[in-house]
């Protein structure tokens, strides 16, 4: 639909309720996650992979491709930056950690 905000229109009139949308939104990311592990175990991904893990690693990309983090706030629909940066440190350290195990 044209006037539909949604990149992914999950949603429609019959979700009326705040509690129905909630059940369609988990029912749905049940059955992506389902897929996306699927996916993962064809391809030998040694981690499952899920929708927390696709917006952790869209998210990661952005910031090391050196995307502004308004603009990464904006794509992670976040309510300020602050919340996106507290997002972003907090996979950081992953790298500084690796990045040491190869001093010792």
């Amino acid at each position: 639909m044209p006037d539909n905000p949604y990149l992914f229109p999950i949603l429609s009139n019959f979700h009326k309720t705040e509690q129905q949308k909630v059940n369609r939104i988990h029912k749905i990311i049940a059955k992506v996650n389902k897929s996306l592990k699927e996916i993962g175990e064809r391809l030998n991904i040694p981690i499952d992979l899920t929708t927390y893990v696709a917006r952790h690693s869209f998210a990661a990309v952005l910031k090391r491709s050196g995307v502004n983090t308004s603009l990464i706030c904006e794509a992670l629909g976040h309510s300020s930056e602050r919340v996106t940066q507290i997002y972003l440190d907090s996979f950081g350290n992953d790298q500084m950690e690796d990045a040491m195990k190869n001093l010792l």
